[in-house]
């Protein structure tokens, strides 16, 4: 059956750039398929995997009109906090109506789970997680554990919906008071938050920015801290937490991020309980063995439950539901 999947199935990733790297992309390596850029494609396969994004209404319509004989599997991309939350209400009620035309839909956390399962009640939601290339990363990257660890992550940013970089920031500001050594890097800034970063770096002593150039100089970044405040105020499944255990790298950061529950539950707050926040990083800082042993069993976890092979029978699971 594996094998039939596989090579019957395509990803429709809409009309954007996919490049291929750790993201919802990633399921073309995890199933080893190929990428669509247009809906005419889809004509020559069985199965496609399409990617919900936040303008992708009318894209199943389509697809189920021209092409009834497809099973058409969504995948969610976007947060429910950046995504249908923030759309107008006619737009709200278009993107639920497309997702009518689904068979079934695989989403990324438990949360998203509940809600597509109301929303969509009469389709099969199945949660999938967040599939980690660890193979490829171990390839890649595995070397960048030996590196020297003198920096204080503050978290990453994406765009505008998905940053909480002052919390972070206090936070850090707060250690300094008993911990007048410490150096914070904003980690992995794209270009249009590099302003706003640099008037909150400005504030604080030693602190630093990494504009974000591409994946490697971000790792490169990522494995040379003791460990990493991450308060975004979203609802995603939280890739830095997994790329910290990667790198057995401590994480403190918003219970809003699934990883952060699953691999990090020990270091987990609310995006604005600062104060324990400020409490567990202090005990990171006083109890380095005890913290690398905690770093050690997340990565272990990581390779359990998000490798590629758990992916896959995630994903035949709901296929044998929808077929």
């Amino acid at each position: 059956m594996g094998t039939k999947i596989i090579s019957d199935t395509a990803f429709y990733y809409g009309d954007r750039e996919n490049t291929g790297q750790y993201d919802n992309g990633c399921w073309m390596d995890v199933l080893k398929i190929p990428w669509l850029s247009r809906i005419e494609q889809s004509e020559n396969y069985n199965i496609i995997i399409r990617t919900l994004w936040l303008e992708a209404t009318g894209w199943s319509r389509e697809i189920r009109n021209k092409y009834p004989h497809i099973i058409q599997i969504g995948l969610s991309d976007h947060p429910l906090s950046a995504h249908i939350s923030r759309l107008p209400a006619d737009k709200q009620h278009a993107y639920i109506s497309d997702l009518e035309y689904l068979d079934g839909i695989m989403v990324l956390t438990e949360e998203e789970h509940q809600w597509y399962s109301v929303a969509v009640p009469s389709k099969p939601v199945e949660r999938v997680g967040l599939p980690f290339p660890f193979e490829t990363y171990e390839r890649d990257y595995g070397h960048l554990r030996k590196s020297e660890k003198d920096l204080i992550g503050l978290g990453v940013g994406a765009s505008d919906n998905d940053r909480n970089f002052i919390s972070s920031l206090l936070v850090f500001r707060k250690l300094q008071l008993n911990n007048p050594d410490l150096k914070g890097v904003f980690l992995s800034v794209p270009k249009n938050l590099v302003k706003q970063c640099a008037i909150l770096a400005d504030q604080v002593e030693n602190v630093y920015i990494h504009e974000r150039e591409n994946m490697e100089s971000f790792y490169d970044m990522l494995s040379q801290c003791q460990f990493v405040i991450n308060l975004a105020d979203r609802n995603t499944p939280g890739r830095l937490q997994g790329e910290a255990a990667f790198f057995e790298i401590p994480c403190i950061g918003s219970n809003r991020l699934e990883l952060q529950n699953e691999l990090w539950p020990m270091y987990s707050v609310s995006p604005f309980e600062l104060e324990k926040a400020v409490e567990r990083c202090q005990w990171i800082i006083d109890h380095k063995e005890a913290s690398n042993l905690d770093a050690k069993l997340a990565r272990q976890r990581l390779e359990q439950e998000y490798n590629y092979d758990i992916s896959k029978r995630r994903f035949e699971e709901i296929l044998k539901k929808v077929s």
